[in-house]
């Protein structure tokens, strides 16, 4: 868009040395490709437009033409032709932004910001249209001309200009970035608060996410204000239908948004599958899930204990319901993820919040100690080899031989059964620890039950089987097995076990 100016005499074109022009509060840098596109074509054929410069004294400040100007340095050339206008600061940016948003290849950032200077130039110039204008009076130009200037619709023209509303570091740290060239993802972004606006900046500038929803995702429920008195009356109901099959849904609940702070964490993803663009990253139990058992066999106050914690959900569940909890894990990425989330969104004591980055069958640091715990709960991995969620030899995941893999399992049950609290079932005092745990296949040798093979391990060392439920899985990836289970004429498996065990005082 060309703004007219009060009229003057014509200029002339005159050949300006390049060693007396200055380049003045440039917006932005020049494309080096541009640069040397323009000196072609002024070899070939010379430059069809002389360049903008004002004079100031000896020397020539450049109003436009930047790249120009560039393509006659790459080119060695002494003097550039040149139109001289009168100085005028306003009239000299004006030109530069005009220049910058027709010509230039802009961030959705930058082309907010210069549209914003561009609107209040032409205001402090008097050419913007007023307040009170109409179809027959009019004073300058409308919003709706200055959306057709730049080739956009009205809605779209001010979405564009809505991303200056970001904050000016959330501006500096994304500008350099691609994030910034998404449009609708920084009309998104602008939206936010200021605080999860710099947590998105903070998250993808440092790599901790890779895509912008995840970080959005992220920096939404770690800003997000927790109320954990309304969550515990939610889930409080849930006692009420101890059903022995049950389902367990739904991912905009307090505690499931608790829980993907950690789920979403670049450093703690574990990826199971890939096809093209798509990956299918590890399943997480569900948040209700966890709070169900913790909620119908411990009180608030009781300490419980997941020694094979893998991304907390045992761990920030217990810590929102008000329990103290001891986790194990073999990663240090999932630890330090599961005691920021406490530490920040719940009221947890931090002292109350025990995390070991050891072995969660030998228990090395409760060796001589009995009877301390009120509930444990964990998820050991599944058996053949089914997933790997770590290079460390000691996580049974890497276990390919039933028996070895049992044997583990077995030495972990008897040091639980030491650390569990003695249940009484004429007091109707129970203090289990929940097992759950799914099948694997592996072609002759048939299905594993791992329900059957803990029963029988729990057994054999006097742990008595006190429940069973079953929770139903929406998993995607049972879905791609579905053509080899018709193939060999077994079933798509869909559920997982969840096994109840307690010591009695005689067992």
């Amino acid at each position: 868009m060309v703004v007219a100016t009060p009229e003057r005499p014509a200029v002339q074109v005159v050949e300006v040395p390049l060693n007396r022009i200055k380049v003045t509060t440039r917006l932005r840098g020049t494309d080096p490709q541009k640069v040397t596109d323009i000196a072609e074509s002024v070899e070939g054929i010379g430059l069809l437009h002389s360049i903008t410069v004002s004079k100031h004294g000896d020397w020539f400040h450049l109003l436009s033409g930047m790249h120009r100007l560039e393509a006659f340095r790459q080119l060695g050339r002494q003097t550039i032709p040149a139109t001289i206008k009168d100085a005028d600061p306003l009239i000299e940016e004006l030109i530069e932004v005009e220049e910058n948003l027709v010509s230039s290849r802009l961030s959705a950032i930058d082309e907010a910001r210069f549209i914003v200077r561009w609107e209040e130039i032409l205001t402090a110039l008097g050419r913007r249209a007023k307040q009170g204008d109409n179809r027959w009076v009019r004073s300058g130009i409308t919003n709706e001309e200055l959306a057709k200037n730049r080739g956009m619709s009205k809605r779209s023209y001010q979405y564009t200009k809505s991303i200056a509303n970001l904050h000016p570091e959330v501006q500096d740290l994304l500008n350099e970035t691609d994030f910034a060239n998404n449009k609708m993802d920084m009309v998104a972004l602008a939206k936010e608060t200021d605080e999860v606006q710099l947590e998105v900046a903070r998250l993808l500038v440092t790599g901790k996410t890779t895509t912008f929803k995840r970080a959005l995702t992220l920096a939404r429920i770690k800003h997000h204000p927790f109320n954990w008195d309304e969550e515990k009356s939610r889930l409080r109901e849930q006692i009420g239908k101890p059903f022995s099959v049950m389902k367990w849904n739904g991912d905009s609940s307090p505690l499931s948004q608790l829980c993907k702070l950690v789920k979403e964490d670049e450093s703690c993803k574990v990826i199971k599958q890939e096809w093209g663009t798509q990956q299918s990253p590890l399943a997480s139990q569900h948040p209700d899930h966890s709070a169900y058992f913790i909620n119908y066999y411990s009180n608030e106050g009781d300490t419980i204990a997941d020694v094979m914690s893998g991304r907390g959900t045992n761990l920030l569940v217990g810590a929102a319901l008000g329990r103290k909890v001891v986790g194990y894990d073999l990663s240090p990425q999932n630890l330090e993820a599961v005691r920021s989330a406490c530490l920040e969104h719940t009221d947890i004591d931090p002292a109350d919040l025990v995390l070991h980055h050891s072995d969660g069958v030998t228990l090395k640091e409760y060796e001589g100690q009995e009877e301390i715990w009120d509930l444990v709960t964990f998820d050991p991995p599944y058996v053949l080899n089914a997933e790997t969620y770590g290079n460390d030899e000691r996580d049974l995941c890497h276990i390919k031989d039933l028996d070895a893999f049992n044997a583990k399992l077995e030495e972990c049950l008897l040091n639980l059964k030491r650390l569990i609290k003695t249940s009484s079932f004429a007091k109707k005092e129970f203090h289990p620890i929940v097992i759950k745990v799914g099948s694997g296949r592996r072609g002759e040798m048939g299905l594993v039950d791992m329900a059957t093979e803990v029963e029988i391990i729990c057994r054999r060392i006097g742990m008595v089987l006190h429940d069973k439920v079953i929770n139903v899985l929406d998993s995607q990836w049972g879905m791609f097995n579905v053509s080899r289970c018709i193939d060999h004429r077994y079933t798509v498996k869909v559920h997982e076990t969840n096994l109840v065990f307690v010591k009695y005082s005689n067992s």
